[in-house]
């Protein structure tokens, strides 16, 4: 199990490292104020990656096996809600990185809604998992959200290819 996991672990180590994290400048007078928008350097290209992965890891860890209950057995799936709560961390801070891209491309500007719903979703989702009775709701609208963010992205020229680490 940890062989399918090192992958995922080591792509996200790599994206922290190389600082792949959106650089933005600020507006003329020295401080980036509200409802501005930022220059994100490649931010189409950094959002599809950041995307691909926060989506991919959602499916495949939080929302396929809730589909599938394997959070109904605490005692027996154990690793199964581990690999979930991790996952969303991960999948938070990928959301993260991708909202600031999204933020600093116009053409991108009809994703940050259901962005901003995904990541607010996220902290409920993983206390619920983690106290073993997952919250059906949070994970359907996170699911939605991420339908919807997809959806928009593609309308807007930017197709999102999710994105798992491989054994």
């Amino acid at each position: 199990m940890t062989r399918r996991l090192l992958p995922l672990l080591l792509v996200s180590a790599v994206l922290v490292v190389a600082g792949c994290g959106s650089k933005s400048s600020t507006s003329s007078s020295g401080s980036s104020a509200a409802g501005t928008s930022t220059k994100v350097h490649f931010a189409k290209t950094k959002f599809a990656i950041h995307a691909g992965l926060a989506f991919g890891t959602f499916h495949h860890f939080i929302y396929e096996p809730f589909k599938a209950g394997d959070f109904s057995h605490p005692f027996t799936h154990k690793f199964t809600i581990l690999k979930a709560v991790a996952a969303g961390l991960f999948v938070e801070h990928e959301v993260k990185l991708a909202l600031a891209d999204a933020q600093g491309s116009k053409l991108l500007s009809h994703v940050v809604a259901p962005l901003t719903a995904v990541g607010a979703g996220l902290a409920l989702i993983r206390s619920s998992i983690k106290s073993g009775h997952p919250n059906a709701q949070a994970i359907s609208s996170a699911n939605s959200s991420v339908s919807a963010a997809e959806s928009n992205s593609s309308s807007a020229g930017q197709p999102i290819q999710e994105t798992v680490g491989s054994p």
